[in-house]
């Protein structure tokens, strides 16, 4: 009876010994939570940031607007029928055009204009709005380019994207120089036929960023290099196309390329030859003023109805509302429940931009997600620690003071 007791009393203490053990065990858990947490919402915020940092180009109402005129930068995308020749995409009944544009413009130009009369009753002379608002378009194409610096060819590509530009594009896009500037007005002819290069397109060219003045021949048209500029290199531009080479001309300039066959003599009449009429604009672009939130969407979707007779539920248009896109809360509505966040947009050309964007707000989701966990995590992880400090000893806990107050009191 005593050797059962005595095996029973160490099988008792052994047990004690492995649940205190794994007690102690189980008190460290807490502070690997929080610790765990707090290098997860670290990690989050500075991921989030240079995800938000690299998306330059979705901050032009930011930069353009005052303290007491907000703005807002709207994205119109609209289909073109693709060429196999990697010309221009050329106008579609219900897509965007030169004329349309400008109709879409001069709509625009009266809403705002009256909206801008209303508001300024109350507004001092010095508020005075300069330059009520802009917009530009553009459209896409794709083509060979050799450069020359002296006559002298220095290097060359077999596809590069050229981007014929129209309107206040460089107000739009504010982008960051290497050197030169942006594309002249419209102008003279030789105004005309001047190029604007990024750097991947620059430095395989002319293995250099300054290298103004220099040639660029695209279809056998020679345009002069006027500037070069920086359009990002960090993880989503390397996967979206932004690093890829490119160059930005006169959008009437894409008529010209197109008719690359034609001789110069050849009649605007003959069948096959391309006018900048029938050329699509594959994305228009506004800067609106925004005095009460969100009434530059209903300014643009006003003007698309009055002036080409847009429909929600019909028209292939796709637009896009830039300013505050990476709201956590816009964000949620769009992605969540899981859905398609930009349904539709068949036969549309997407800007290197635009695609660099979509794939941020993905970034930007995955990252709000990752930080919410780290923040739960580090709250469970305090709570467990309040608690253990805090709470109510375990039973083992309490066997091992008694245990201990017996010895003494044995020893007494």
């Amino acid at each position: 009876m005593e050797l059962g007791q005595k095996i029973k009393k160490f099988i008792k203490r052994k047990w004690g010994d492995i649940c205190r053990r794994s007690h102690y065990i189980l008190m460290g858990i807490p502070f690997v939570l929080v610790i765990g947490g707090i290098v997860l919402s670290v990690a989050s915020v500075v991921r989030i940031n240079q995800v938000l940092d690299g998306q330059t180009l979705q901050y032009a109402a930011e930069r353009f607007e005052t303290k007491s005129h907000p703005y807002r930068h709207l994205t119109i995308l609209g289909p073109g029928e693709i060429q196999g020749d990697g010309s221009a995409p050329r106008k579609t009944p219900d897509g965007l055009d030169i004329e349309k544009v400008q109709q879409i413009h001069d709509g625009l130009d009266l809403i705002e204009a009256s909206t801008t009369t209303k508001g300024s009753k109350d507004q001092k002379k010095s508020d005075a709005v300069v330059n009520l608002w802009k917009d530009c378009y553009s459209a896409t194409a794709t083509y060979s380019a050799q450069g020359y610096m002296d006559k002298t060819p220095t290097g060359s590509v077999d596809k590069c994207e050229v981007v014929g530009v129209g309107g206040d594009y460089h107000v739009v896009h504010p982008f960051r120089y290497e050197s030169g500037g942006f594309l002249p007005d419209e102008n003279g002819v030789g105004d005309r036929y001047s190029i604007v290069l990024n750097t991947q397109l620059a430095w395989n060219l002319f293995h250099s960023y300054q290298i103004l003045g220099a040639f660029v021949e695209i279809r056998g048209t020679t345009y002069q290099v006027v500037g070069v500029v920086n359009e990002g290199s960090d993880a989503i531009a390397e996967t979206t196309g932004v690093t890829q080479p490119r160059a930005y001309i006169q959008f009437s300039q894409l008529a010209l390329l197109a008719n690359d066959s034609l001789t110069p003599s050849t009649s605007p009449e003959m069948e096959g030859f391309v006018k900048v009429e029938d050329l699509a604009i594959t994305c228009y672009e506004a800067l609106l003023t925004d005095p009460i939130k969100e009434i530059a969407c209903n300014d643009l979707v006003q003007a698309l109805s009055d002036k080409i007779g847009y429909s929600a539920d019909s028209s292939p248009l796709l637009i896009i509302n830039n300013t505050d896109r990476f709201n956590v809360i816009r964000l949620w509505k769009k992605y969540f429940p899981l859905k398609n966040a930009y349904p539709g947009g068949d036969g549309i050309q997407v800007p290197y931009y635009e695609r660099s964007a979509r794939v941020a707000e993905q970034y930007v989701v995955f990252w709000a997600e990752a930080l919410i966990c780290g923040i739960v995590l580090i709250l469970a992880g305090m709570c467990n620690i309040y608690a253990i400090f805090h709470g109510r000893h375990t039973k083992h806990e309490l066997e091992e003071e008694l245990d201990d107050d017996n010895d003494i009191s044995y020893l007494d």
